[in-house]
């Protein structure tokens, strides 16, 4: 069975007064939630978001149909929080949950909003450098331009409405997450991310990811390349490490752990 080594950390960002992302790192379950920025007590909403996954990490079992009820364990609970208020509480929520298909282990991804999921693969004999790809897709206006080809990609990280998301846990009376099954593979680094991070250019990410430190270190530079490039948001960044038993190809941090707690799921959770 592989160790996961991580490293996790959030700030309120030189500008902000308040830190409305909340994160969770309880192995095997791994969440970055993000108070919707202008809305009433996001902090709250995110804060909400991470206690009902904390829950989920303490059960002798998990599994796909397990985190789906949880995002709407979270959503049920915002969107009571918010009866009677005028403007009512929302987030986002991206996440990674470890579980067992047969006998290899899977991440269950998941995804509402503009928070972010990326994974940095091992290199192979095709391809001998790693290659950083996004998993999750954004919810958001700017993206849905993008799509429609009214904006480039690098427009996008600039527009005007590039905070606006079309989807977030609490928004609207019902709730719908994307979710991916993928293999989890020794030498894969997993990051997960709010908005906040997204001031670092791509080329940036990529170097940090693919150093040589392990999960903590790498965590704790992204969160600092963030603060240096003037982020206006809160950051949170987690880094997650996938090492088969015995064999760290990086150096050791005091935060991992074995994966044993999970179960198998239908492979009917592969997409969304």
């Amino acid at each position: 069975m592989h160790l996961l080594e991580f490293g996790a950390v959030t700030d309120c960002g030189p500008v902000r007064s308040v830190n409305e992302d909340s994160i969770l790192a309880a192995p095997p379950v791994f969440v970055v939630a993000d108070g919707v920025g202008g809305s009433a007590d996001g902090e709250v909403a995110s804060a909400i978001v991470v206690e009902e996954f904390g829950r989920l990490a303490e059960q002798p079992v998990i599994d796909a149909d397990r985190v789906s009820a949880t995002i709407q364990a979270a959503h049920t609970r915002v969107w009571e929080h918010n009866a009677g208020r005028p403007h009512g509480a929302s987030s986002t929520a991206v996440g990674a949950v470890g579980v067992l298909s047969g006998d290899e282990p899977y991440w269950v991804v998941f995804n509402v909003g503009d928070s972010r999921i990326y994974r940095l693969g091992v290199a192979t004999p095709e391809a001998s450098d790693r290659t950083l790809s996004q998993i999750s897709v954004d919810h958001s206006h700017v993206q849905e331009l993008v799509d429609a080809e009214v904006i480039t990609a690098d427009q996008a990280t600039t527009h005007p409405d590039r905070n606006l998301v079309t989807r977030a846990i609490g928004a609207e009376e019902e709730v719908e997450a994307d979710f991916w099954l993928i293999p989890m593979v020794p030498g894969d680094r997993l990051l997960i991310c709010s908005d906040g991070l997204l001031a670092v250019s791509d080329p940036d990410l990529q170097r940090a990811l693919s150093g040589d430190a392990g999960a903590e270190r790498t965590a704790a530079d992204l969160l600092q390349a963030a603060l240096a490039a003037e982020t206006t948001d809160n950051v949170s960044v987690i880094v997650i490490d996938v090492v088969a038993r015995g064999t760290a190809d990086r150096t050791a941090t005091p935060q991992s752990e074995e994966l044993t707690s999970v179960q198998p799921h239908p492979a009917a959770a592969e997409s969304s």
